[in-house]
């Protein structure tokens, strides 16, 4: 069997620099290797750097979308772990809309397009599946497919696998919620040990194992900073993508992957299993 690996790159930094610096990094590694991937770009980040987003917007290998205009979380994450119990407060309806409208104009302004998909900042438990209001809001805005359920049900991680799903009992088929699996790149690699490389590599090595033997899809979540963080060369992504590659794990961005879900959901055809 053969699996659908989903690689998507929370551009988020506030230093102009790294931002800089990532994406000149990610754009070699990434051609080399002939590897798509999704940038989900926060729109003040793409103000302070936006020819440099602008040289990527139609390259064949690199899917921009957004991630919200100043990074207002959209929901409260009520976060449980060893550490005990952590709250990251959500912004209210009006102040998500309008972080959410803001970025979408933003990239209308300095890149021409308006995204279809959007990242939530921090992800949440279930995503907006309890939210058909800010579904309503997203749809409004031209989104039809989200990262946004990536936590577990103490909003912690790992979290489970699911295969994407459109979000139909809340009225809306035509909105799509791929989640992120497993760990994000920041917590996992705080959690091992930022240097600890070959720690990390082995939990999304065993994550592609999974789906290349299923044929699963894996939604997997770096971030610009810390993709270069303790690896400036991204010598990490590097081995992360070749593995993929040496498991005959299939490499598309989510729209492209989207697109075919659509299309296929129009059919009737059965949907991709669980990862």
């Amino acid at each position: 069997m053969t699996g659908t690996f989903l690689i998507g790159y929370d551009v988020e930094a506030s230093a102009p620099e790294a931002t800089r610096a990532f994406l000149a990094r990610a754009r070699r590694v990434h051609e080399e290797l002939s590897a798509p991937c999704s940038l989900f770009v926060v729109g003040r980040t793409l103000r302070q750097s936006p020819h440099a987003f602008a040289a990527l917007v139609d390259h064949p290998l690199f899917d921009l979308q957004q991630h919200t205009e100043t990074h207002v979380l959209m929901k409260t994450v009520y976060q449980e772990n060893d550490d005990g119990v952590t709250v990251f407060r959500g912004g209210t309806f009006d102040e998500v809309r309008a972080d959410v409208a803001a970025a979408q104009a933003t990239f209308a302004e300095l890149l021409g397009f308006r995204p279809i998909g959007l990242t939530g900042p921090y992800n949440y438990y279930r995503g907006l599946c309890d939210r058909p209001d800010l579904v309503e809001m997203v749809h409004a805005e031209g989104i039809h497919f989200l990262r946004t359920w990536g936590r577990d049900a103490h909003d912690w991680q790992p979290t489970p696998f699911f295969a994407p799903f459109p979000l139909t009992a809340l009225g809306f088929d035509d909105v799509w919620e791929y989640g992120i699996h497993g760990w994000q790149d920041c917590i996992l690699r705080r959690e091992v040990g930022w240097a600890n490389h070959d720690a990390f590599f082995a939990h999304v090595r065993d994550n592609l194992d999974r789906v290349a033997e299923t044929g699963g899809v894996y939604s997997y979540c770096q971030h610009d900073w810390s993709s270069i963080q303790s690896d400036p060369e991204m010598a990490l992504t590097r081995r992360i993508l070749g593995h993929a590659r040496e498991r005959g794990v299939r490499v598309v961005t989510y729209a492209t992957d989207h697109a075919e879900r659509a299309a296929a959901a129009a059919r009737g055809a059965e949907p991709a299993p669980v990862g």
